[in-house]
């Protein structure tokens, strides 16, 4: 996937290449798509010739008390009849059914090829999304233990001064209950990593516990863009899916309209017939046949009217099919490009207050080796650090994973050639 090579993550990469060699959901829709390659070569031979060869032999003794063969005319009651041959059948497609039924395979056949490439597309657009969400858990956790770290810390401190009778005890209940809190927040980061490390391993194939890559720097923001909305239509494998089932839907309504015309057929056979077996092949056997016929259906019940009524109506329901997923393909664009737009200017503003919050922590950090501040404001400026940073991961890696959907709802690069 050469959209996921855009931001820069080795560790990605893998992880695509694992998921597609493990994932049942891509080997369902392959084997779809071989399973739809071979109707079409079985639909391929709907107007060829039909040629088999066989051999027999049938053993027979007349009685003589039926009254139907008379006595010493040199009749044998034993005949041992053998035959070899060949027989041939061809259906002329005069009214083009065989073809349309051809045409229909070969749409369904690259349905199913289009619809295994937005597996693919899908499968690899998820794993790429969990794995931000991995990273971007990881290191919300790495902030949430140092801000229950500075949390607990400032508990210390306002204990210290109320013990040494400087306050009232009223600021260490809140105290207490700010690191309580943090202590849950940080329980609940961890369950966040272990549930976002649980879904990608199901979806790579890996076993429960099984170790994940470690992943170190920010995955760069690719500038992916949408494009004009003609060119959407013509880089997304579902929509190329869904126009070829409506091509499929077409042509069957037109095998089901020469299903009222007549069927010709064409069908001989030849080859040697004796008795006793032992004379086959010899020219005084031989013998041919050959039986044109027509077929002209007249009374059936109904049966080709509602054929041709159920194509038709197949045609509608594809048709609604196709204009659902291209309204669906705009939205998912659409929305992305919206949310990207809003992410980027947070990820701005947060990179600019955690900035503001790190040159606070430096001058907290100078002032108290010059002695000119004391360490209840240093905990204070690292706990605020933390919360910045932890605000700024959050709209990075979420960024990043809408980057993933704007990728796959723009149909990550594919192309039907």
């Amino acid at each position: 996937a050469k959209w996921a090579e855009a931001f820069g993550d080795t560790a990605l990469l893998e992880l695509i290449a694992l998921a597609r060699k493990n994932s049942p959901d891509l080997a369902i829709a392959r084997a779809r798509q071989r399973e739809a390659v071979a109707l079409l070569i079985a639909a391929n031979a709907g107007d060829q010739p039909a040629i088999s060869a066989g051999a027999g032999l049938e053993s027979s003794r007349i009685s003589l008390e039926t009254g139907r063969v008379p006595l010493g005319v040199g009749i044998p009651r034993r005949t041992d009849v053998g035959a070899a041959g060949v027989k041939a059948s061809w259906e002329l497609d005069v009214w083009g059914r065989e073809a349309a039924k051809t045409k229909a395979a070969d749409a369904d056949s690259r349905a199913a090829k289009f619809t295994a490439e937005q597996a693919d597309l899908a499968l690899s657009a998820e794993v790429a999304r969990m794995w931000f969400a991995v990273r971007g858990a990881r290191e919300q956790l790495a902030f949430l233990e140092t801000e229950f770290a500075t949390r607990l810390r400032e508990m210390e401190l306002v204990e210290q001064t109320v013990a040494a009778g400087l306050i009232d005890s009223d600021p260490l209940s809140s105290a207490r209950l700010a690191a309580a809190q943090a202590k849950v927040d940080e329980g609940l980061g961890r369950r966040r990593v272990a549930a976002a490390e649980n879904a990608l391993r199901a979806l790579i194939g890996a076993t429960p516990g099984e170790s994940l890559p470690v992943a170190q720097g920010v995955a760069a923001m690719p500038g992916f863009g949408a494009g004009v909305p003609s060119e959407l239509l013509l880089r997304r494998p579902d929509l190329a899916a869904a126009a070829a089932r409506l091509d499929a839907a077409v042509s069957r309504e037109g095998a089901a309209r020469a299903d009222f015309y007549p069927s010709v057929t064409l069908t001989g056979q030849a080859g040697w017939q004796a008795d006793p077996a032992s004379r086959i092949g010899q020219g005084s056997a031989g013998f041919w046949s050959l039986a044109p016929a027509v077929d002209l259906p007249i009374f059936d019940a109904g049966r080709r009217e509602a054929n041709l009524e159920a194509a038709r109506a197949r045609i509608d329901g594809s048709a609604a099919e196709w204009t659902k997923a291209v309204l669906g393909a705009f939205r998912e664009v659409e929305d992305a490009l919206a949310d990207l737009r809003e992410l980027a200017q947070q990820e701005e503003l947060t990179a600019r207050v955690l900035a503001a919050v790190r040159t606070r922590l430096a001058n907290a950090e100078a002032r108290q080796q010059a002695g000119l501040a004391n360490e209840t404001e240093l905990t204070l400026a690292r706990r605020d650090e933390a919360l910045a940073a932890r605000t700024l991961s959050m709209v990075v890696w979420e960024r990043r994973q809408v980057a993933v959907r704007l990728a796959a709802a723009t149909g990550g690069g594919w192309s039907a050639e």
